[in-house]
């Protein structure tokens, strides 16, 4: 399944419409472990102890990421993320973190060349 854009509404929300619960295994009601790595939110069904308030799922499918979680992320209201499914669960970062991660391999690369970056 391919990534999708998603949009982080003022209340800290997205979306994930039913296709996407599917494809995750993620239902309204269900336990949710999270983990941040390198940018990226790993949102996982299962039993676990959170840092601070955990993401939930409400019954119209929208994932609500806790205020603690959003400013370590440096995530503002109207963000786009970039979701990916990883079943069972799903990935989300945002496509500013990518670029970083992307420039800062091609840098590396380059410097190992011996080539001037940009």
């Amino acid at each position: 399944m391919r990534p999708h854009k998603l949009r982080l509404d003022t209340r800290g929300r997205v979306l994930l419409t039913p296709m996407l619960r599917d494809a995750c295994g993620i239902v309204p009601g269900m336990k949710l472990v999270v983990a941040v790595e390198d940018g990226e939110l790993h949102v996982l069904p299962g039993e676990g102890a959170a840092a601070g308030r955990a993401p939930t799922l409400d019954l119209k499918g929208r994932l609500t990421l806790p205020g603690s979680l959003r400013k370590s992320l440096g995530l503002a209201p109207g963000a786009t993320l970039l979701l990916r499914v990883d079943r069972p669960g799903l990935r989300l970062v945002a496509p500013g973190r990518l670029f970083a991660r992307q420039r800062a391999a091609r840098q590396a690369l380059e410097s190992a060349l011996g080539r001037d970056p940009d």
